[in-house]
């Protein structure tokens, strides 16, 4: 009996120490943490492309810095070609299908490269669209491949 009331003792005092989560206070530090984990990872806003070390950058130097996940590259995948197969009988392939290609105001798809000729401070928004997401907006023409969308001022 006696063992059994300092059990239930040494659990009331246990739990009388323990004390509330401490909550930080809110500094720039922490507030640029919680915005940066709120932040869509797929879209790049004005907000940030007018940040003063951003604005002069070209929009593919942006995306460098800013989120280089744009720029990951699948690999070639393997695209039928009107013929379908090269002369052995082996699938031809596109050199482009699988890379990373743009498009500027929903024009069409045009190469990555294409974007070190505009100014971030020129730029709305750029985002990412999967491939899913590319096939399904410009159909063969995304080449089974990522795109970056580009909305200018």
């Amino acid at each position: 009996m006696r063992s059994s009331a300092f059990a239930v003792f040494a659990v009331l005092a246990g739990g009388a120490c323990a004390s509330a989560p401490k909550t930080e206070p809110v500094t720039e530090a922490t507030a640029t943490q919680q915005s940066a984990a709120t932040r869509n990872r797929d879209v790049i806003g004005r907000d940030e492309l007018t940040k003063p070390s951003v604005v002069n950058m070209t929009v593919l130097d942006a995306v460098r810095a800013l989120r280089p996940h744009f720029l990951t590259v699948r690999g070639q995948n393997t695209m039928p070609a009107k013929s379908g197969n090269d002369p052995n009988g082996a699938p031809m392939s596109d050199n482009e299908s699988g890379k990373v290609h743009a498009s500027i105001d929903g024009n069409k798809i045009v190469p990555i490269e294409e974007l070190a000729a505009i100014r971030a401070g020129s730029v709305a928004e750029v985002r990412f669209l999967s491939v899913a997401a590319a096939m399904q907006k410009f159909g063969g023409t995304a080449r089974q491949g990522p795109v970056i969308l580009v909305k200018t001022m």
